[in-house]
């Protein structure tokens, strides 16, 4: 009679064990699907940010020649002439924006304007960025000529 009981309660040990392996396994799996999932949310909000900015300067008046009403149009003084702050005081921080006319390669700054081609705001060399980007006309103020050029936006994706 004492070995019957003893095979018992050997069997609710092991059902025990059985039951509480369960649980940790499916812990782990809810838990990883979780983080997983956090992720993929993650990687979406920094598209729809990408997105948003690409579009926002590519509209947006502050750069944008004043008589082109459909956007895409952006004028080289006033690319010239905005800060990288200014931007942030627009858009926040956590992203940065490059404006390139192929063919160039002088940055554009107050003392070589206007015999340059490139313009770069809040960009951080050391960070990992999401980057989009988009063809763009600039018109060229000195001589009213327009150039093709690219507009890239990249959202760093560890900004706090």
């Amino acid at each position: 009679m004492k070995t019957k009981g003893q095979m018992h309660m050997m069997e609710y040990v092991l059902l025990s064990f059985f039951v509480l392996l369960i649980i940790v396994v499916v812990t782990f799996f809810l838990t990883g699907w979780q983080i997983s999932s956090t992720r993929s949310e993650r990687s979406e909000v920094q598209y729809q940010k990408a997105e948003f900015l690409l579009r926002t300067i590519a509209n947006s008046p502050y750069i944008n020649r004043n008589t082109y009403k459909e956007g895409s149009m952006l004028e080289d003084s006033k690319l010239t002439s905005i800060t990288c702050e200014e931007f942030q005081t627009l858009y926040g921080t956590g992203w940065y924006a490059e404006i390139e006319i192929p063919g160039f390669n002088d940055a554009c700054m107050p003392d070589v304007y206007p015999l340059c081609g490139g313009w770069s705001y809040c960009k951080d060399e050391s960070k990992e960025a999401r980057i989009f980007d988009i063809p763009v006309n600039i018109y060229r103020k000195m001589t009213g000529a327009v150039d093709a050029g690219f507009l890239r936006v990249g959202v760093y994706i560890n900004a706090n």
